[in-house]
């Protein structure tokens, strides 16, 4: 039996998205872009479609692999990160219920953003990387009307910063473990 197309599987992980799961959404996305704008040398121009399209992939893996990690250590939240994550889980929801359509409004919307914030930081990225995790996060929570209040924009930032600060702490996540031993 073949298994789902990627489309299926994210619509599945965005409808299913929670609250609670949004701690592994984060680092599992966080984890992922790191690596890949970080990892064996920063990307270089010309930034094209594949780059953003990468990053849609790292979105949706960490949405849809959310529901079986939980980190072990999660930073406090602040009150704009719980309006960021329940906003989050809302766009998810309403993405979702508009089907593959859905996925391809969030994507047209994440693919731009990231080859503008790669353009725009070439010679950062770690300065990237933030912003390229902020873009794939305030795209999910604006929902497919592409609406966002504040509070939820700070959040995301503060999410960041948040994830930033505990693994900037030494936390090493359970894939990443060899690697930092070995």
């Amino acid at each position: 039996m073949a298994g789902k197309s990627w489309q299926q599987a994210s619509l599945e992980g965005l409808a299913a998205l929670t609250v609670d799961a949004m701690p592994g959404v984060e680092v599992l996305l966080l984890d992922d872009l790191a690596e890949y704008l970080m990892g064996a040398g920063h990307r270089e121009p010309p930034y094209t479609v594949e780059h953003g399209s990468r990053v849609v992939s790292a979105l949706c893996g960490a949405v849809v692999n959310s529901a079986r990690f939980t980190p072990s250590q999660v930073p406090a939240p602040t009150p704009e990160i719980t309006a960021a994550r329940t906003r989050i889980v809302r766009g998810a929801h309403d993405f979702a219920a508009r089907g593959v359509a859905g996925i391809s409004r969030l994507a047209n919307r994440v693919i731009p953003a990231t080859l503008g914030e790669l353009e725009t930081h070439q010679n950062s990225p770690e300065k990237q990387t933030c912003l390229v995790f902020s873009y794939a996060l305030l795209a999910v929570a604006s929902g497919p009307r592409n609406l966002l209040d504040d509070e939820s924009a700070i959040g995301v930032m503060q999410i960041f910063q948040a994830w930033d600060a505990v693994l900037g702490q030494g936390v090493v996540l359970p894939w990443r473990r060899e690697t930092a031993s070995g």
